[in-house]
C-alpha cells in the first residue's frame, strides 16, 4: 500500500526479531487487519495498515513492555506525526500500545482490529515451539513429556475458555483463533503426547 510515509526502516526491524515476531508475522497481521478494516472501518484502512506495520517495533528495545516501547518510539517520530491528522496519529498510537493480549485494552475500532489481527494470525506451531523451548530452558532436567505438557498448558490457558488470547472483538477473529489452536488444545485435553510431539516437530 502506498502510504504518506516510507515505513521500510521500521519494517526492516522485524528481520532481527524472533520467528514469532518476524517480518512474516508482521505481514500476516497486517494482511488480516486490512481484511477486517475493509469491513469495519473502510475510511481508516491506511491508519490500520500503519498501526499493524508498527505494532511490534518496541521489541527492538525489549520484549517486556514492547507495546509501550513501540508507542514511545512512534510518538516521537515527527515525520509520521506531521503526515497524519491528530486523530489518525492517535489511532495509530493506540493500535500499537493496546495490541498485546495480556495487557491491551483497545477502545477504538482501529486498535481492536490490530489487537485481533495479532492474536488471530498467530502460528500454533511457532508458538508451541517457543513455549516448549522456554520451559526447557527454565527446567532442563524435566522429562520431555512434562515439557510438552507445560507448553501445551500455556497455549490452552491463553487460547481456551476465556484466556487472554480469546479476548477478541470480531467474529472473523474468533473463528480463526479457534481453527488455529484447536489441535493443541485437543491434544492437551486428551493428554495426547504423540500429537504434541507431531506439532512440536512440524516443519512449515
Amino acid at each position: 500500500m502506498k502510504t504518506k510515509v516510507d515505513f521500510s526502516r521500521y519494517e526492516s526491524m522485524y528481520d532481527t526479531f524472533d520467528k514469532g515476531h518476524d517480518r512474516q508475522h508482521m505481514e500476516g497481521v497486517r494482511k488480516f487487519a486490512l481484511k477486517l478494516a475493509e469491513k469495519y472501518c473502510p475510511d481508516k484502512i491506511e491508519v490500520v495498515y500503519v498501526s499493524a506495520t508498527l505494532h511490534d517495533i518496541g521489541l527492538s528495545i525489549s520484549r517486556e513492555e514492547h507495546e509501550r516501547h513501540g508507542y514511545e518510539i512512534i510518538k516521537e517520530d515527527k515525520n509520521i506525526k506531521d503526515a497524519y491528522s491528530e486523530e489518525n496519529f492517535n489511532l495509530i498510537l493506540e493500535g500499537i500500545r493496546e495490541h498485546r493480549a495480556s495487557s491491551g485494552h483497545p477502545t477504538s475500532t482501529v486498535a481492536k482490529i490490530v489487537s485481533d489481527a495479532d492474536k488471530a494470525y498467530g502460528d500454533m506451531y511457532v508458538n508451541f515451539k517457543r513455549a516448549y523451548e522456554y520451559n526447557l530452558q527454565k527446567d532442563p532436567k524435566a522429562k520431555h513429556n512434562e515439557i510438552l505438557r507445560r507448553a501445551a498448558a500455556h497455549l490452552n490457558l491463553k487460547f481456551n475458555n476465556g484466556g487472554t488470547g480469546t479476548r477478541l472483538y470480531f467474529e472473523e477473529s474468533s473463528k480463526r483463533v479457534l481453527g488455529n489452536y484447536k489441535p493443541i488444545i485437543q491434544a492437551y485435553e486428551r493428554k495426547d503426547y504423540k500429537r504434541m510431539e507431531e506439532i512440536l516437530n512440524y516443519q512449515n
